[in-house]
């Protein structure tokens, strides 16, 4: 199923038909910021991964999310891993570009040359490290995760995002245990 942790079996074709009709209704988003939900975008790109569509279709969906990350919620977030490789429960590889997505959203030049990048409205971006906070902690309990990988997550959530240090101890006291 493609919203759970399943993978149900669909003949050749069905699956074929289904990857183009996501795929051309991707294409066919508006461009605009906040004209969907992230939720819905999350729906999008869970099935986008589940059906394998073109890369290009599933980095739409990822830049999308990226865009309004401070909308979004935890299960926005936990988009399942479908790959039997004995892989995390989730995919982190796709949260972990979408958080770069948000965070080089608004790369902008700076009123003098050593200014090249300034991180999203404040309110925004601690929403956002609350967010990637308790993402972490609900990843740490998957045993296949692997330290380099929580570490490299935890790393990518700003200083100005964490109000306090708080979130961060107890994703990484749980991973820990």
């Amino acid at each position: 199923e493609i919203f759970g942790r399943g993978r149900k079996v669909i003949e050749l074709k069905q699956e074929h038909e289904k990857r183009v009709i996501l795929e051309t209704i991707v294409s066919l988003l508006p461009g605009e910021k906040n004209s969907m939900s992230v939720s819905f975008l999350s729906m999008l790109l869970r099935a986008a991964i589940y059906l394998e569509t073109t890369v290009a279709c599933r980095l739409d969906l990822e830049k999308r999310m990226g865009l309004q990350l401070g909308q979004a919620v935890l299960d926005d977030l936990l988009i399942p891993s479908y790959s039997f490789a004995g892989d995390t429960l989730f995919d982190v590889d796709t949260v972990q570009r979408i958080l770069v997505n948000y965070l080089e959203r608004d790369m902008i030049e700076g009123p003098n040359a050593d200014d090249d990048f300034a991180y999203p409205p404040n309110a925004d971006l601690e929403r956002v490290g609350r967010l990637m906070e308790n993402y972490v902690a609900e990843i740490a309990t998957d045993p296949n995760l692997k330290v380099a990988k929580f570490i490299s997550l935890a790393e990518l959530v700003p200083e100005q995002a964490r109000i306090t240090e708080d979130g961060m101890y107890r994703a990484i006291d749980i991973y820990l245990k």
